[in-house]
């Protein structure tokens, strides 16, 4: 896992200055880029609580949006504008107060299209709770 602090750094300033304050609130925080993919953690908390204390689906797939966008972020060479065009995601157990590790790894990264595959486990389960697949056009040429 490469924790260059100057990519954390970017992306987390492209972060601060690209996402709506409702995506601010879920508390992403980017711990490393690997060689195809990225590591975030998230805290949950009340804000993305339903009843019974479990995180809520739209939190859920709100991160994992955010998170395939950071994670092309922090792997293009260049900043590329792009839009969400499709996104499947898969929920397998709840996930709870406390911190959620997300995985992602980048599935394909071409000219105009890209997809990245997101995991989602509760900190220090290996099991994953919920799991996202989420595809990307670039609307700009490729540079």
């Amino acid at each position: 896992m490469n924790t260059d602090k100057s990519k954390i750094d970017a992306i987390n300033t492209f972060l601060d200055r690209e996402f709506a304050p409702m995506i601010h609130q879920l508390g992403i925080e980017t711990q490393g880029l690997s060689e195809s993919g990225a590591h975030f953690s998230i805290p949950a908390t009340d804000f993305m609580m339903r009843g019974g204390d479990i995180v809520c689906g739209q939190a859920i797939a709100s991160i994992a949006d955010t998170a395939g966008v950071l994670t092309l972020y922090g792997h293009n060479e260049a900043e590329r504008l792009l839009t969400t065009v499709d996104m499947t995601t898969h929920f397998m157990r709840p996930l709870t107060k406390g911190t959620m590790d997300v995985e992602t790894r980048i599935l394909s990264n071409g000219r105009r299209l890209a997809t990245v595959f997101v995991e989602f486990r509760q900190q220090g389960s290996a099991k994953v709770a919920a799991s996202a697949t989420c595809a990307y056009a670039y609307l700009d040429p490729a540079k």
